[in-house]
């Protein structure tokens, strides 16, 4: 369900409504630096300066850097350099994905694939395409500006939704143009950011539900690293203890594992928990990754899935489909994510109404497949 600002922000851009995008101005007459540099109330020098992206040694606050770019859009004019023509007119800009370092490539992260395989099909079909580009997630791009994302820093793109860690100091060095910022899969309270994320909690909640309606009461999770602060695993976390809860079920110290997510280190899991007295009847694992190694050692030992074993995974990513038995999982919708994402960069870019920041959670859906079953009797 949408919150009540991300409906107000929807219905804003919703072509059926009263409101329409402020429309581009005539290109056709031709403005001259002087009839700017008269209309906004400074010198030609300065508006050489910035339209020119140049250092004539011209000290020019922010304040009247929109104020001329606003005058130019008023009066129609059309600057050579690229750049420019971005800051007055950002909904002509390119649109841009921006991926941490650390997640890899699609091979490693399946998620990754599917998010930005959505964002390419996501583009309007009139634009050309969308620039991929990445960004080191710990890395203080405000005291080295000229260390950004080549699409950032060249300042073609206007248009940014952005996977991975999160960095303040690029978000600071975009949304500091005035142009909105989309962050996929996590939340930050910064202004001009909108956020779209899973339900996490609600992932972990239908998970141990399904496994607690199976008869599974000793059920064991594999979680992620210990002692990460990655907001996804605190909010997976956090579902687990709640489900767990509301569901009566007792979780043993013993029957919590940490691992990074892995295929493998989903089959060291299986070596520690099924070593355990009593053995768990199922096991929750936070990546589908994990799922296919616990069911994959859990078969070499002996352990039939889903007769002795539940096996149930998060992600929804292919792999679930070609496990013996295939997997039972919570798929998170980074498709969806994707696509409402450009959807909403694209509409920001083309009305004047500032940014609200806000998060907006989008439900997930339990996949039931083979490597759930009843508890054994």
């Amino acid at each position: 369900m949408n919150s009540p600002k991300e409906a107000e922000s929807l219905g804003r851009g919703d072509p059926s409504g009263e409101r329409q995008p402020r429309p581009l101005p005539d290109f056709s007459n031709t403005i001259t630096m002087a009839q700017i540099a008269k209309a906004a109330g400074v010198s030609q020098g300065a508006i050489s300066s910035l339209l020119n992206d140049r250092d004539y040694g011209i000290r020019v606050s922010e304040k009247t850097r929109e104020r001329v770019f606003k005058v130019c859009r008023e009066m129609g004019y059309l600057p050579n350099d690229l750049r420019a023509v971005v800051r007055m007119y950002p909904e002509l800009g390119e649109f841009c994905l921006l991926l941490a370092r650390d997640l890899g490539n699609a091979a490693d992260e399946p998620a990754l694939g599917r998010l930005a395989s959505a964002a390419v099909a996501s583009v309007p079909n009139d634009v050309r395409a969308l620039t991929i580009a990445r960004y080191d997630p710990t890395f203080d791009y405000g005291a080295r500006p000229e260390m950004l994302p080549q699409p950032v820093r060249v300042g073609v793109a206007s248009k940014f939704v952005s996977f991975g860690h999160v960095n303040p100091s690029l978000i600071q060095a975009i949304t500091r143009r005035g142009l909105p910022y989309i962050l996929l899969g996590a939340s930050i309270n910064q202004p001009g950011v909108v956020c779209y994320m899973p339900d996490y909690p609600q992932a972990s909640f239908l998970a141990l539900e399904h496994l607690a309606g199976l008869g599974h009461q000793r059920i064991a999770i594999v979680s992620g690293p210990f002692g990460s602060t990655e907001p996804a695993i605190l909010e997976y976390n956090g579902g687990v203890r709640r489900a767990l809860d509301k569901l009566k079920v007792p979780l043993e110290t013993q029957h919590v594992v940490y691992g990074d997510l892995t295929f493998a280190a989903g089959v060291s899991a299986a070596d520690t928990l099924l070593e355990r007295q009593p053995a768990p009847t199922a096991i929750y694992c936070l990546s589908d990754a994990v799922a296919a190694g616990v069911i994959a050692r859990a078969q070499s030992r002996g352990v039939k899935v889903p007769e002795q074993l539940s096996v149930v995974g998060c992600g929804g990513d292919p792999v679930g489909r070609f496990t013996l038995p295939a997997l039972t999982t919570v798929q998170l919708p980074y498709e969806e994510m994707a696509a409402r994402g450009l959807a909403e960069v694209d509409r920001l870019t083309r009305f004047d109404d500032p940014v609200e920041s806000h998060t907006n959670m989008l439900p997930v859906q339990l996949l039931v497949r083979g490597s759930s079953g009843p508890v054994a009797k």
